[in-house]
This record gives structure tokens, sequence and C-alpha cells, in this order.
């Protein structure tokens, strides 16, 4: 029987692919890429790996040095006034970014983003968008924000897609369109401990884009 790790991307035990980058492997699952974990370059005995499948750690938290910011914005959409404060409460706590922008749609968050980008002030900034919403889908808003970075010959700001749709063939495909971008499934489970672990893998994501 196959080796399989939780993936918070497809939502469920997947099979995966190990990958050595830097002295390190990284565990991908095989279905959509998305970074399970990482390993020191060492051999791992085969109970072990069963016993870290079913324990599920937690992912290793970002190290900021004190005081000092990741990031300058971070503008975030989501219609759930809840899960919006999830997010924002850990991103202030983990002082990931110096101002935190949260938004109930994507019209309003791209609206601000190109604010941000007539004010030249866009770079360092970082997107999280949920898919389902009023007014203005996720999908509409990373699609405009490409659009109008593409227009200013600006680089690609990291997207994070988090949503409790399931990732499928057609997301992938959008994801590798609209790259630097990601998703995480944030589940339909109400348990705030359970979406804040979730909301850890926004952070590895943006920190590994630095």
């Amino acid at each position: 029987m196959e080796e399989t790790r939780y993936c918070l991307c497809c939502g469920e035990e997947v099979t995966f692919n190990r990958v050595e980058r830097e002295g390190k492997v990284e565990l991908t699952c095989m279905f959509c890429g998305f970074p399970l974990s990482f390993e020191e370059k060492t051999i791992v005995p085969m109970q072990n790996i069963a016993e870290e499948t079913v324990q599920r750690p937690a992912a290793k938290e970002p190290v900021l040095a004190s005081g000092e910011a990741q990031l300058r914005y971070i503008l975030m959409a989501d219609d759930s006034k809840f899960t919006r404060k999830i997010i924002k409460d850990l991103l202030v706590e983990k002082r990931l970014a110096n101002e935190i922008l949260d938004f109930e749609n994507g019209l309003e968050l791209t609206s601000a983003f190109a604010k941000l980008i007539t004010e030249g002030k866009a770079a360092d900034t970082a997107i999280i968008l949920d898919i389902n919403m009023p007014v203005m889908d996720g999908i509409s808003a990373a699609k405009f924000i490409r659009n109008i970075e593409s227009e200013r010959g600006l680089p690609h700001v990291p997207i994070a897609f988090f949503s409790s749709v399931k990732a499928d063939d057609n997301l992938r495909n959008t994801l590798a369109e609209l790259a630097p971008a990601n998703y995480v499934n944030k589940s339909s489970d109400p348990n705030p401990d359970r979406l804040a672990e979730r909301v850890e893998q926004l952070l590895t994501y943006f920190m590994q884009m630095k």
C-alpha cells in the first residue's frame, strides 16, 4: 500500500512525490503539487513516516525577526466576517505585513489594489482570496490583478486562494495561469482551531515566496 499524507489543497489523504531541494526533501501532493511537508535529506524509516501521517503534525511556523514585517501589505477578500477575523488575527500575530486590509468581495479588493499601484505602493504585497463571493468572485479578482500588472509591466504579486471549493483540474489549470498562485482548502469545519491550522499554510506559502 502506498504511503499517503493529508493534503490541505485536495482535502483528503493523497500519495506524494519526494523532491530534493537545497539539501532538504520536499513532499508534494501527486495530484495538485501542493507542498505537504519538508524533511531533512536523510533516510526515514517507513514506520516513522506512517506515524507522522496519522499524527499530521502542524506546519512549521514562519520565523520573523523581532519587529520585522515580511510584507508591506496583505489584501484579503472573503464574504465571511468570521473567516476574515481568524485570518487577520493570525497575520497580525505573526507580523507578516505592515498593513492588512480586508474586504467583503473581490471588487473592493481589486479597487484597493489598483489604488496601491497608482500610488506606487504595490510592491511587497500579497493577496488572499475566497473563491465564491458576491459582486466579484476570487478568480475574477485574480485575473483583474494579473491584467493590471501586465499592463503596467509590474511583477506578479503572490495570490493565495482560501476556499472550501475542492481542487479539480480546472482550478489547478487556473492556478498555473495566475502564477504565482496557490490554493488552500479551508474546509467546512467550523472549528476555529482547525481553520487556524489551515491559515498557517497560507503564511508558509507567503514566506516561501520571498
